[in-house]
């Protein structure tokens, strides 16, 4: 009897790149292959304080941190976090939370459904391509229905989130979070790493967040760090 070898070839896809979104076809194209990694450090933690409609916070998420992203996700080294809120503001008012945005009414819809899916779908390689999704084409409810079916959310959690107490309990979270930086943010997009703010952080994930976060990592880099 002849010997059989078994060859098992993985390759794992993630995110929805915005290049890659067929929307006429409602199709995702995956555009991100991964590489093994033995993670000896801990991961770098990236917190962006943003707003939903605002243009510098969307440039970005579509041009820093999905990239960075897309080329860093298999590896471990980088867990990132999102706050929608941004200078938003909150009144407590006959038992819930009143939000007034930047950007008016639409902006704390918009919050709210990206606050929303984060409280769902807490695993970085499902919100993350959904906000990417939503900020490309803008935060509202139609666009947050087609990106939730790419994205494989079930949206009707999502909506249902938006419009009831517990939605207005998770903002008010994000809230909280917002008005307990120290420093507290000056503008938005606004950027911590592992809990940290100042200028050279601020700068370096603004304009290179690849290398700013391939250089912070302390353990072995990733392929995507050398080939930067």
């Amino acid at each position: 009897m002849s010997v059989l070898n078994l060859i098992i070839g993985l390759v794992i896809f993630n995110g929805c790149n915005s290049l890659f979104i067929n929307k006429k076809n409602d199709e995702l194209f995956y555009a991100n292959k991964t590489t093994s990694l033995i993670q000896d450090a801990d991961p770098i933690e990236v917190t962006l304080y943003f707003e939903s409609f605002c243009p510098d916070c969307r440039v970005t998420i579509l041009d820093q941190i999905y990239p960075t992203y897309q080329k860093l996700a298999s590896s471990g080294i980088l867990k990132l976090n999102f706050v929608p809120f941004g200078n938003a503001e909150e009144v407590y008012s006959a038992g819930k939370y009143i939000f007034y945005c930047q950007h008016g009414e639409e902006e704390c819809t918009g919050n709210l459904i990206e606050s929303c899916a984060i409280h769902f779908y807490p695993d970085q390689a499902k919100y993350v391509p959904f906000i990417q999704c939503l900020e490309y084409y803008g935060a509202t409810d139609t666009n947050a229905k087609y990106c939730a079916s790419v994205s494989q959310m079930d949206y009707d959690t999502i909506s249902q989130c938006v419009l009831s107490d517990q939605g207005n309990e998770i903002e008010h979270e994000m809230a909280t979070k917002t008005n307990a930086l120290n420093p507290p943010h000056q503008y938005v997009p606004w950027f911590t790493m592992n809990g940290q703010h100042d200028d050279s952080i601020q700068d370096g994930l603004s304009s290179n967040m690849l290398t700013y976060v391939c250089n912070a990592y302390q353990g072995t880099k990733p392929e995507a760090c050398i080939q930067k």
